[in-house]
């Protein structure tokens, strides 16, 4: 299977990679064949997947980091380390991928069930497929899709990587579920039950920043909701899990009330109600069901109210309140209720003052909008609220002294150093007056990513001045040692170009020599760079 010696390893991976990757032999999984090569996973701090291959050379890749970059990393070393201890080394031409679709269509039918029901028997996701085709095939198999959603109980802590392999295996369960409860859904109703279960129980216990996990008890949620509207369970056994799962559980899943209403019926939203005013009002479970069984299934906005009234003085409770009022046409009162919130609420809280704002202008109150837009202009001075400002100076007649007024304000700002001169410039830069911006960062100084957007928009006027911030962004797309950054200093590199072009400027060449001869040693930069033609 080597085609490779340990001197291919060492010259690829030079010493320190080398060193490391003897520590990871024993970390290597299965190695299968490829028609150019091998491919094996070997568990590091997560489960990353080499590939080795190469017809008169050794090339190797990896999912991590180092390897992403482009580099024979430690995980490439371990797997061809692995190799070399199984089999002397072999000089060989990589065979010909075979062509499989025409040698299985020339085997006999009989044959052909023995050959996938054998590499079925040595592959459990293999097998796995294939078991769910046959159960869902006519008649659903019920006892052994049974078998298959138990087989959703995962043992242990999953890390992050193997929560992306459950999350697959998961998925594939419930398409097949999916499928039972398009005919037969009273069947798959009970099936959906034992894999939320499943699933909610391995998320216990498993490294899902990724989300997949979460993202499949979502979907089996939402199957069984469909699947209890075509074949409704006994209302009240099913009033009670929803209750009782999202009370007593570890905080998920989340049932949407509102996707089992048809199935739970008068009769079950009876129960569901009864059994939630029994329940301890304290916790936060509880506070959120209360609050969406009055939004979708009461519509009770005074109750809604009082609900968020007992959390007083949470500024957010002032917003909620407000809203609610808002959406159910009873403006005098929200704004009564916002007013209150802005000298009582626990905190300064922005969405008061915006909501509040909102509402005077819809009922003409222009005067006390324009009022409290100032006092949010001061407080957080920027585009939007800026532009804000004036459009309800606008509604007053005061535009021109207030346009002015937060003029001076910004530019006394401006003047205490640091980065206090952003909210002019970035005024300045989105109202469409670049130079003015720019004569403003320049005196003043302002935020790099700032800068940068605004050295953008100068650059298309102003060639000769963009130039240094063009230089400054591709060092740090450099400094970040990956192939997305290098693609990025390779488009800089060339905008760069265009940008001396412009400018009448003879100083590219010079610049690119310097910028290849500083980091001649990362060949990935280097085969980016000359692929782009620079």
């Amino acid at each position: 299977m080597t085609w490779f010696t340990d001197a291919d390893l060492r010259r690829l991976a030079g010493p320190k990679s080398y060193e490391r990757g003897v520590a990871y032999v024993d970390a290597v999984g299965v190695v299968d064949e490829l028609p150019d090569g091998v491919v094996a996973t070997v568990e590091g701090s997560e489960s990353y997947v080499v590939r080795l291959s190469g017809k008169r050379s050794l090339r190797g890749e990896c999912t991590c980091p180092w390897g992403d970059d482009g580099n024979f990393c430690k995980h490439c070393v371990a797997v061809g380390l692995s190799l070399l201890a199984a089999q002397p080394v072999r000089r060989r031409r990589p065979a010909s991928p075979p062509d499989l679709r025409t040698y299985l269509e020339s085997v006999d039918r009989a044959a052909l069930v023995d050959l996938v029901v054998e590499l079925a028997s040595d592959d459990p996701a293999l097998s796995r497929r294939l078991s769910l085709r046959a159960a869902t095939h006519g008649k659903p198999d019920v006892k052994e899709l049974r078998r298959l959603v138990g087989g959703l109980r995962a043992r242990g802590f999953l890390p992050y990587g193997r929560g992306f392999d459950y999350a697959r295996k998961a998925s594939e369960v419930l398409d097949a579920l999916d499928s039972v409860a398009a005919s037969h859904p009273a069947d798959a109703g009970p099936l959906y039950l034992t894999a939320i279960q499943n699933i909610t129980r391995t998320l216990e216990q498993a490294d899902d920043s990724s989300g997949s996990i979460g993202d499949t008890l979502r979907r089996a949620v939402s199957g069984y909701a469909v699947a209890c509207r075509a074949a409704p369970p006994d209302p009240m056994k099913l009033a009670a899990w929803m209750i009782d799962i999202q009370v007593t559980g570890p905080g998920w899943p989340d049932i949407p009330i509102a996707d089992f209403a048809d199935a739970l019926g008068p009769d079950g939203l009876k129960a569901y109600r009864d059994r939630l005013a029994a329940a301890d009002p304290g916790g936060w479970a509880v506070r959120h069901l209360r609050e969406q069984y009055l939004k979708v299934i009461a519509k009770d906005t005074d109750a809604l109210v009082a609900l968020y009234a007992e959390e007083l003085p949470q500024s957010y409770r002032y917003v909620q309140i407000g809203t609610t009022l808002r959406s159910a046409g009873r403006p005098a009162e929200a704004i009564n209720w916002l007013r209150r919130g802005r000298t009582e609420a626990d905190r300064p809280d922005g969405r008061i003052d915006e909501l509040l704002a909102e509402l005077l202008t819809e009922t003409g109150a222009h005067t006390e909008a324009a009022d409290l837009r100032w006092h949010m202009f001061i407080r957080q001075p920027g585009p939007q609220s800026h532009r804000a400002l004036l459009d309800a100076a606008e509604r007053t007649g005061t535009l021109p002294e207030t346009a002015e007024r937060a003029d001076s304000h910004l530019r006394e700002l401006a003047r205490a150093g640091g980065y206090a001169a952003d909210p002019l410039v970035e005024i300045l830069r989105t109202s469409g007056d670049i130079d003015g911006a720019w004569a403003a960062a320049v005196e003043h100084r302002c935020g790099p990513g700032l800068f940068w957007q605004l050295t953008v928009a100068r650059a298309e006027t102003h060639p000769a001045e963009a130039i240094p911030g063009f230089e400054r962004q591709t060092e740090a797309a450099v400094d970040q040692k990956n192939k997305k950054g290098y693609a990025e200093a390779a488009r800089l590199l060339t905008e760069l170009r265009s940008l001396h072009e412009r400018a009448g400027s003879s100083a590219f060449p010079a610049y690119l020599a310097a910028v290849r001869q500083t980091h001649r040693n990362k060949p990935t930069l280097m085969a980016t760079l000359t692929k782009a033609g620079l």
